[in-house]
């Protein structure tokens, strides 16, 4: 792993690291060490908050590196108050676009009075598979597998030997979790769903189910962001025992790809801990082309549409068959005369209307042969020739409780299969392009309480209304088509792209 920190970087994150743990062993409860934790209850590796998940992938070829650190004061019979200091050291990576690995390795170290015991803790490996894995968007959902073995030091010292001793580093036995995991993100907000089961080899490691949410607000911001999550394990046996916590932090960005973090939890239900601080910090970079620290943030700024020069050297000479399908609704002739007002402004496209000509084809889905004997006998510099495939009117939709609430709503859906073959000088075609595009658009009426019957066509649209949505559609699948057109053809002005 390559991710390059300057000498003075380095040091400065280490004095940070250095003071956040400082406070946060100024602040901790007075209890007993607890019982054994299953080795997969882990900090999150990659995206999410602490024990929180996150559910966005975190891309190709892109890695997070972090240490996490908690403190707290610990009581053992016949010795007195002691200090349990637990670090998380992780490491995820990127392999695909939707595919996490990751690694978390824990350091321990307990004292009490003049006796002390340190070492490593189990490492738990992690798999996540993610949809979709573009970034950014603004729904996730992930599913997480995580596996702890039992590598952690299983010594005895001094410490053992009281009454009560001191917490196991290690679980002796191979320990599991998969989870469920989803996010929703907003431009302020993001929110963070868990849910899963652990298992356990050791018999006194019960099996649980764990469930969370948390909201984080400013991830996208420049500087800092704030937390909150809720967790809770429930051990499924005889009599449940329940363990759950509430936290609150905050991220600040020190510099490029390096994020200090400081949280406070609090315990609940039968939680051994009143309160607890933990700080640490997050690297962000990237392992292949432009290695180094990045910012994660970067990656949910919009970028610039790269702006091609539109200089065109010649007129074009442009037909577009009336599309077929439809033509009850004169869909196509619709969406042809769309098309027509949006070109005409533009004195270097010269749109030719083939209602003009009587031994010529005016609509249909064209094969190339016959596209090319319209450009020749017209001659064409370009053919626009395509078939709806789908239009689909929905007047009562929208999202329905029996009995309970209805929000009334038409819907309407058009897909256009469409083909473009744009000639030389000769009319001989030089290229080719065939797709496909899509236009909707919808018309919402009043909330509707305790709705007696499904098809009350009274909380439907009105004719114009439904008319209204329907020349919406057809002016967004017009849009559509011209956007595709522009980032392919320049000929098409660049003020199309969407």
């Amino acid at each position: 792993m390559r991710i390059h920190l300057s000498h003075p970087t380095l040091v400065r994150a280490l004095v940070l690291n250095w003071l956040v743990v400082a406070g946060a062993w100024a602040q901790a409860s007075l209890d007993s060490p607890g019982r054994l934790v299953n080795a997969a209850w882990t900090p999150a590796a990659g995206q999410g908050l602490t024990a929180i998940h996150g559910a966005e992938p975190l891309g190709t070829w892109h890695a997070r590196v972090g240490v996490l650190n908690q403190s707290r004061l610990v009581y053992l019979p016949g010795l007195g108050a002691g200090r349990a200091h637990t670090g998380m050291a992780s490491l995820a990576y990127g392999l695909t676009a939707h595919l996490d690995v990751s690694l978390v390795f824990p350091f321990m170290l307990d004292t009490a009075g003049e006796h002390y015991k340190y070492g490593t803790g189990d490492p738990v490996f992690g798999v996540k598979l993610a949809l979709p894995g573009r970034v950014p968007a603004g729904f996730y959902t992930a599913v997480q597998v995580l596996v702890g073995v039992p590598l952690g030091y299983q010594g005895e010292h001094a410490l053992d030997r009281f009454d009560g001793g001191i917490r196991s580093f290690s679980s002796g036995s191979v320990d599991a979790g998969v989870k469920l995991l989803a996010d929703v993100h907003g431009r302020w907000a993001s929110l963070y769903f868990n849910g899963g089961y652990l298992l356990s080899r050791n018999p006194q490691i019960m099996p649980e189910l764990v469930y969370g949410t948390g909201v984080e607000l400013g991830r996208r911001h420049r500087w800092a962001s704030v937390n909150a999550e809720y967790w809770s394990r429930v051990a499924v046996a005889a009599e449940s025992q329940p363990v759950a916590a509430v936290k609150a932090g905050v991220r600040l960005n020190v510099y490029r790809g390096l994020q200090v973090e400081v949280n406070q939890e609090w315990g609940l239900a039968e939680h051994k801990d009143a309160h607890r601080l933990s700080a640490g910090l997050r690297m962000h970079g990237r392992l292949a082309r432009a290695r180094g620290l990045v910012d994660r943030f970067t990656l949910y700024q919009p970028q610039p549409p790269v702006q091609l020069p539109y200089a065109p050297e010649r007129t074009h000479r442009i037909a577009v068959v009336g599309f077929s399908g439809f033509a009850d609704v004169r869909a196509g002739d619709r969406l042809v005369e769309r098309l027509r007002r949006q070109l005409a402004p533009y004195e270097n496209l010269e749109f030719v209307d083939l209602e003009r000509y009587a031994d010529v084809t005016h609509h249909g889905y064209l094969r190339p042969v016959e596209a090319a004997e319209l450009a020749r006998k017209l001659q064409l510099d370009v053919v626009i020739t395509g078939e709806l495939e789908k239009y689909a009117v929905k007047r009562l939709a929208g999202p329905l409780v029996p009995f309970v609430y209805r929000l009334p709503e038409a819907r309407v859906a058009l897909r256009l299969h469409y083909r473009v073959l744009e000639f030389d000088a000769d009319q001989i075609p030089r290229r080719t392009v065939i797709d496909q595009v899509e236009g909707s658009a919808r018309v919402q009426q009043r909330l509707r309480l305790l709705p007696a019957d499904r098809r009350d066509v009274t909380s439907a649209p009105t004719a114009p209304q439904l008319n209204e949505v329907e020349t919406r559609a057809i002016d967004d699948l017009a849009a559509g088509l011209l956007a595709d057109l522009a980032d392919r053809f320049d000929w098409i002005p660049p003020e199309f792209r969407r």
